[in-house]
C-alpha cells in the first residue's frame, strides 16, 4: 500500500474534474499544498468531481463479464482475455485486480480529503455551508462504496466477520507510514456503516435537500446499506434498507420505452429507475475509458470489431422472452442468430451476438454511443432501484418465504414486459433462489455484478458459472480451460489476488489463499 499511496498523496493536488465542465482547470502539483490549495467550497468540488472521475473505470464491469458467464470470444477477438480471465487465470500479477484496487483506493484518498477539509474551510454564507455539507456526505458516501468494493472482491468470505478484507482507509495517509495491513471484514462492515449513517445525518439536516442521480446521494447511502447488508447475509436489516429506498425515494421502475433510454441515450425521465451514475461528458469520449468500448474497438453493433459477445448461455435465456425488453437492450438487432450453432463448423462466423447494452440501438445499426471526437458515451450506472427489489427478494429467500419472493420480483417483470406478469411460484427454496440469482443475471447483466453474485448466492442456488459448450469447445472456439468445471464454487478465485505492487511496497500484508 505503501507505494499506492505515494502515487495518491502526489496526485492528489491535481483535483480532475469528471462531472462540471466549469471545474476543467486543474491545481498545478507542486505550486500549492493541499493546505493552501483546499480553501473554499469551489476547491472542494473539484476534489469531489475527481473522486467520481477516477471511479469511472470499467474494469470491474468488464471482469465480471468475462470472468463468468455474459460474454462469449467475439468474431473480431484479437486474444483478449483468451489465455487470462475467459480461461479463470488470476495471479496476482494480473492487470484487473490491480485495477481495481488502484482505482478504488485512488478514489478513496481523494474522498478521504474532502471529509478533512470541509470542516477547515469557512463558508461564505449559509448557502455555501450547506454546499459544504453535501460534498462532506458526498465523500463519507463514496468511501463507503469504496470500501465495499474492496471487501467484495478481496475477501474471501463476505459473510465472516473474522475474514480478512483489505486495508482500512478512513483517514489521510502520509509518506511516513510504511505498513498498512489488511484488517477484518467485521472492521470494514463498521466503517461503512458508520460512514452511511454520518452521511444520511448530514443528508437530512441540508433544507430543501433534493437527491442528484448525478452524485452521491441520500438514496444511494439507503441503498448501499441494503447492498452491504445483503453482502453479510443480514438479510432482517437488507430488507429493511431495501424497502426504505423503495418506498421513500420516488424513484420507480422503468417501463420498456425509458429502460431503453436508460441504456442506449441516458436520457430517461426523472426519477426512473437510477439511483446513482457516474456521468460521462462527451469530452470524456475516449475508447479507453467508454464503457462499450470495453467488449468492441469502436461500436456496439455487428460492424463495431466486437472482441466479447453476448453469450450462448445468456442469449439463451433472453431468446425465451422475446417480449421482455431485456432482450432487445442487451442484443442488438444487428446480431447474426444460428439457429444451428451447436453444430456450426464455424461458430465464431456463423452466430454473432452482439453487447449493445451500453449505447445501442432499437432498430439498425446507427449507435448511440460512438467513439468519435466529442461523441456520446454512457453514463455508468452504479445502482438502480431494481436492485432493491433483488435484495428484497433475497431476503424473504432467506426466510424460507417462497411466496414472499414471487411478490418481490414481481414488479421488475412487470415494468420489463410492459404488462402485468403471473407472479412466480416456487416448489423450494432452492428453486427460489435460482430464479433470484436468474433474474439478477438478467437485470444487471454488464454492469459488473456477476462475478460478486456468484460468489455469495450460487451454491444457495445450486448452480455454477453457465457457459454453453459453443462458447469454449465448438469446433471454432475451442478454449478447454473455459469450461465452467474448472472453476467450482468453492474456488478460491472468487476472492481476488492481492495485486503483486502491493505485496513489493508493503511487507506487511497478507496475500489471499491459493496465490
Amino acid at each position: 500500500m505503501k507505494k499506492i499511496f505515494i502515487y495518491i498523496t502526489f496526485v492528489s493536488g491535481l483535483l480532475l474534474t469528471s462531472c462540471d465542465s466549469d471545474l476543467l482547470t486543474p491545481f498545478t502539483p507542486g505550486s500549492l499544498t493541499e493546505e493552501t490549495a483546499i480553501t473554499q467550497s469551489s476547491d472542494l468540488q473539484k476534489l469531489m468531481n475527481s473522486t467520481y472521475n477516477i471511479l469511472s473505470d470499467r474494469s470491474e464491469v468488464v471482469f465480471s463479464s468475462v470472468f463468468t458467464d455474459e460474454v462469449g470470444i467475439g468474431y473480431a477477438n484479437g486474444g483478449q482475455g483468451l489465455t487470462s480471465e475467459y480461461i479463470f487465470l488470476l495471479i496476482p500479477s494480473s492487470k484487473t485486480p490491480a485495477n481495481i484496487w488502484v482505482n478504488t483506493y485512488s478514489a478513496l484518498a481523494r474522498a478521504n480529503r474532502v471529509i478533512q477539509y470541509a470542516d477547515q474551510i469557512i463558508p461564505a454564507n449559509t448557502t455555501d455551508a450547506a454546499l459544504i455539507s453535501k460534498l462532506k456526505a458526498e465523500a463519507l458516501t463514496i468511501r463507503a462504496y469504496g470500501h465495499l468494493k474492496i471487501l467484495s472482491y478481496y475477501s474471501p468470505n463476505p459473510k465472516d466477520d473474522n475474514a480478512l478484507a483489505g486495508i482500512l482507509a478512513n483517514k489521510v495517509f502520509t509518506f511516513d507510514e510504511k505498513e498498512n495491513p489488511r484488517v477484518t471484514n467485521g472492521v470494514f462492515y463498521a466503517q461503512i456503516h458508520k460512514d452511511l449513517d454520518d452521511a444520511l445525518l448530514i443528508y437530512n439536516g441540508i433544507s430543501n435537500y433534493t437527491a442528484d442521480n448525478k452524485m452521491a446521494n441520500k438514496n444511494f447511502a439507503k441503498g448501499l446499506k441494503a447492498r452491504a447488508y445483503a453482502y453479510k447475509g443480514d438479510y432482517i436489516n437488507a430488507e429493511k434498507w431495501a424497502d426504505e429506498v423503495i418506498n421513500t425515494s420516488q424513484i420507480t421502475l422503468a417501463n420498456p420505452v425509458d429502460y431503453r433510454k436508460i441504456f442506449f441515450t441516458d436520457n430517461e425521465p426523472a426519477n426512473k429507475e437510477v439511483i446513482f451514475r457516474l456521468k460521462r461528458t462527451p469530452q470524456q469520449n475516449t475508447q479507453l475509458t467508454n464503457l462499450h468500448n470495453g467488449w468492441c474497438s469502436i461500436a456496439p453493433n455487428i460492424d463495431g470489431s466486437p472482441f466479447y459477445e453476448v453469450s450462448r448461455s445468456l442469449f439463451n435465456l433472453l431468446d425465451q422472452r422475446p417480449t421482455d425488453v431485456r432482450r432487445n437492450v442487451i442484443v442488438a438487432p444487428s446480431s447474426i442468430i444460428d439457429p444451428n450453432y451447436a453444430t456450426s463448423a464455424d461458430y465464431r462466423n456463423s452466430d454473432k451476438l452482439i453487447i449493445q447494452k451500453h449505447g445501442g440501438t432499437e432498430s439498425g445499426s446507427v449507435t448511440a454511443a460512438t467513439t468519435s471526437t466529442n461523441g456520446f458515451n454512457n453514463d455508468f450506472k452504479i445502482m438502480r432501484i431494481s436492485e432493491m427489489y433483488l435484495i428484497k427478494a433475497e431476503a424473504r429467500a432467506n426466510a424460507g418465504d417462497l411466496a414472499g419472493v414471487g411478490l418481490a420480483l414481481k414488479p421488475i417483470l412487470d415494468a420489463r414486459f410492459g404488462v402485468v406478469q403471473i407472479t412466480p411460484l416456487y416448489s423450494n427454496i432452492t428453486a427460489a433462489w435460482a430464479d433470484i440469482l436468474k433474474e439478477r443475471r438478467l437485470e444487471l447483466a454488464y454492469e459488473g455484478h456477476r462475478f460478486i453474485d456468484i460468489k455469495r448466492l450460487a451454491t444457495k442456488a445450486n448452480v455454477t458459472i453457465d457457459r454453453n459448450p459453443a462458447d469454449y469447445s465448438s469446433s471454432s472456439s475451442d478454449y478447454p480451460a473455459a469450461n465452467p468445471v474448472n472453476l467450482p464454487n468453492n474456488s478460491y478465485k472468487f476472492a481476488l489476488p492481492i495485486p503483486q505492487d502491493e505485496l513489493n511496497a508493503n511487507p506487511g500484508i497478507i496475500q489471499n489463499p491459493g496465490y
